[in-house]
């Protein structure tokens, strides 16, 4: 259950100001009273909020329970999921400002205008986009507001269909440098994410621009953030070129065994599938992988690592001559 306060908008649509609940996943309503949320109020999910807004309307969605709690204020450290409502084109000044705990935010295309400050104080971490409207969208500001690493899930809805690409943007830091004798200062960009971040033309994602930034990241981070980036577009090959793709093969092969440890850690199932289907696995490689997730108790991975193993290197049955 939700309550929300609202105002009109001059495009005839609805302005959410604040929200009342008792959960830390918030999935705002689309319209309220037959009319369409457009846009996010300034510092709406803010504790820093100065001065509450006067003469709004008051809804209450969804259903109430018995012995429920009063509601309050959902703002600050107890926001963690938002998906905004899927019409909104705007978002105000420090929306998220303080939200500590902040995850995982889902919006649409059709938001194309952000506040500054969006993320001050936050460490966001996911971003699903949804695109019904073609390849444009608000992406490039939103995660231009934050520096720290940050996973994004793009989905474009064409028609009966559904294409997914998997970005993974990171970290990176400002360091202001004094250049004495030119009596200037200076700013030097920590890290990939600056660059990763600058992946865009004329609004849409530019995919062959982020893959060319892949000779950086080897050189610069982390492995375990170089394996998002290259499972990333491995696993979701939209607008992957063949030879960004042998480029991602490649490292993988001269990485697996580290690779593989990782995943299986993670749990992930889906990169590890991936090893065998393009028939990346070596015997060394399996073995070890067996080793770790016996050791680790991934009783699934183990299974599943077991049967490659079995199929694609299965003992030689014994003969004897008489």
């Amino acid at each position: 259950m939700l309550e929300i306060e609202y105002r009109n908008t001059k495009n005839n649509g609805l302005e959410i100001l604040r929200c009342y609940g008792q959960d830390s996943m918030i999935d705002l309503p689309d319209m309220i009273h037959g009319k369409t949320v457009t846009k996010i109020g300034d510092y709406m999910f803010s504790a820093h909020k100065r001065k509450e807004d006067q003469n709004v309307s008051m809804v209450r969605i969804g259903d109430s329970f018995l012995n429920e709690d009063p509601a309050k204020m959902l703002c600050g450290n107890q926001v963690e999921n938002v998906f905004l409502p899927k019409e909104v084109e705007e978002i105000g000044r420090y929306v998220f400002y303080g939200c500590a705990n902040l995850k995982k935010i889902r919006f649409t295309d059709s938001l194309l205008r952000t506040g500054t400050g969006i993320f001050t104080g936050c460490k966001l971490q996911e971003i699903e986009l949804d695109f019904y409207h073609g390849k444009k969208s608000a992406l490039k500001d939103i995660v231009s507001d934050t520096r720290f690493p940050v996973k994004i899930q793009l989905k474009y809805h064409e028609a009966d269909e559904v294409k997914e690409a998997h970005l993974f943007f990171p970290e990176y830091y400002e360091e202001a440098v004094e250049n004495t004798p030119a009596r200037i200062i200076e700013n030097y960009f920590n890290g990939t994410g600056y660059k990763y971040r600058q992946c865009f033309f004329r609004g849409e994602v530019d995919y062959q621009k982020y893959d060319a930034l892949f000779m950086d990241a080897m050189a610069i981070e982390t492995k375990e953030t170089v394996y998002q980036i290259v499972f990333g577009r491995l696993l979701y090959p939209l607008e992957l070129s063949d030879s960004a793709r042998e480029r991602y093969l490649k490292y993988v092969k001269e990485q697996q065994n580290d690779i593989v440890k990782y995943f299986i850690q993670e749990e992930n199932m889906k990169a590890l599938q991936f090893m065998g289907n393009e028939k990346l696995w070596t015997k060394d490689c399996l073995d070890e992988a067996i080793d770790v997730a016996a050791k680790k108790q991934k009783t699934e991975i183990l299974s599943f690592l077991m049967n490659e193993k079995n199929q694609i290197f299965p003992k030689k049955k014994k003969t004897f001559e008489l």
